[in-house]
């Protein structure tokens, strides 16, 4: 993936994903709505991940330009090899994972 333009960063940061309704896994009717980026966590290498989705992955300084990844929940987030603990996540967008959707789930 390409290195993400800085306008398109600073965007990024301001308008957040989460979910508007508590459903169980597989729940269609769970829908999203924006926040303001203030108002986001960031999480911490060792973390569990909560839920999963698209976050942003935050490196130390002069080390590697903000970019996306996908986490899935009950995962921990990661070390860095290069930052090592300085690394810090924030959730995007909240995504279902294939195989927690109830059509696609191993019975």
């Amino acid at each position: 993936m390409n290195a993400t333009h800085p306008s398109k960063l600073i965007l990024r940061r301001k308008t957040l994903w989460t979910p508007t309704s508590v459903g169980k896994p597989g729940d269609k009717q769970a829908g999203h709505r924006r926040t303001s980026g203030k108002h986001a966590s960031m999480f911490l290498p060792g973390q569990p991940v909560l839920e999963s989705g698209i976050y942003e992955v935050i490196h130390d300084k002069n080390h590697r330009q903000a970019h996306e990844a996908v986490m899935y929940r009950s995962d921990l987030f990661p070390v860095c090899d290069q930052c090592g603990l300085r690394v810090r996540f924030k959730l995007i967008r909240s995504a279902l994972y294939i195989f927690d959707d109830e059509d696609f789930a191993k019975d």
